[in-house]
């Protein structure tokens, strides 16, 4: 085929990166985005995101890490930003938790720096954190945070240098295969049709597949910051990125001297065209957990919250792959909140699909037939 046209719809990280891949290939590429790149309920928007290689036993993530962060690099040089910051990914588990030690052993056979402490050894280096609730604690130097509204731009910004097309404002409201194809039908009436449709629709993919039998949830999110904390103690270069349980998250200061902290747990279901407001009672649960943990943080005065939304698989695994009775549709999805950091690998990974190339990574994991 001569150059293939591709639609993608949704301008997340992952609809900017995958368009960048394919223009990259030398398609010609539309990017889709019902609102505008980076808004405020967007998945992808924000401070930050952590990028990390502790994915316990699933050493195929921890590779994909690797790679993304050479990709973020590029990037990163090409548009001349600084979209990553490295800070140490500090973790700490439980004895027989399944992913703390597991990781470990992943990310040394990786040959990634990674240390073994002990509770006492923890506090010496990191003295901010009381650790006795936990017996396993790694710390991995390799890693910290994307910005991830600077990503989502500098996607933005490579794609129009590469010559695709982003049209913001234009919603979506059925994706059809057509043969080897595919159609995008809009609110206005209008069809577009191309050689290939990717669909990155976040919490909105049921409404663009709505046939799709898809078991993928949106769920509501948010994210504390706290003001005032010194940065001797809680900057960068004193305090890590952690993981706690791999319920609890936080991050250095950063941006306008904001301390980050949030629950990975995954909330509520919600529908994507609802808003919603934040949980002052998920703020005190915070609070509740920095008192046990990081003490000194606990009383730090409340700056604001931000929101956001997780589409998430029942197998907390991504979704990367054509639709069975449409091969010129590709979809992906199910990121279910730890999908930012591959972002732009991802959007290689689909352009393969898309373009019939053979994947950097084996895909058999991320598949729509595990749900059959």
């Amino acid at each position: 085929m001569a150059q293939r046209s591709v639609i993608v719809v949704g301008g997340g990280v992952m609809g900017l990166a995958t368009g960048c891949a394919l223009a990259g290939h030398g398609a010609r590429v539309t990017v889709l985005e019902r609102y505008s790149i980076a808004h405020e309920w967007a998945s992808s928007h924000g401070l930050s995101r952590a990028i990390r290689h502790e994915y316990g036993p699933l050493e195929i993530y921890t590779r994909m890490v690797a790679r993304s962060l050479v990709l973020w690099d590029e990037l990163a040089r090409e548009t001349g930003r600084h979209l990553y910051t490295e800070a140490g990914v500090l973790t700490l588990g439980h004895t027989g938790d399944g992913e703390t030690r597991e990781g470990y052993d992943v990310m040394r056979s990786a040959g990634l720096p990674v240390e073994l402490l002990s509770a006492e050894e923890c506090h010496r280096r990191f003295p901010q954190f009381t650790p006795q609730d936990y017996d396993v604690i790694t710390y991995n130097p390799r890693g910290g945070f994307l910005a991830a509204t600077d990503c989502v731009q500098a996607l933005g910004q490579r794609l129009r240098a590469q010559g695709g097309e982003l049209r913001e404002g234009v919603r979506v409201v059925r994706v059809e295969g057509a043969g080897e194809g595919g159609h995008v039908l809009l609110e206005d009436g209008s069809v577009l049709e191309a050689d290939r449709v990717v669909v990155t629709a976040g919490p909105w993919v049921h409404d663009v597949l709505p046939e799709l039998p898809l078991p993928v949830r949106a769920t509501r999110q948010q994210v504390c910051y706290l003001r005032g904390l010194p940065q001797d103690s809680f900057g960068v270069g004193s305090f890590p990125v952690f993981l706690a349980g791999m319920d609890y998250y936080g991050f250095p200061l950063h941006g306008p001297d904001l301390f980050k902290v949030g629950i990975h747990i995954y909330g509520g279901d919600v529908d994507p065209n609802q808003p919603y407001d934040a949980s002052m009672e998920e703020v005190e649960r915070i609070r509740t957990f920095l008192r046990q943990l990081i003490p000194s943080a606990a009383a730090a005065p409340f700056a604001l919250v931000d929101r956001c939304m997780y589409d998430v698989s029942p197998d907390e695994d991504f979704i990367l792959d054509k639709l069975p009775d449409a091969p010129g549709v590709i979809l992906g999805s199910g990121f279910s909140g730890h999908g930012f950091k591959f972002g732009v690998l991802i959007g290689e990974l689909l352009a393969a699909l898309a373009l019939d190339e053979t994947p950097e990574f084996p895909l058999d994991r991320f598949s729509l037939s595990r749900f059959s």
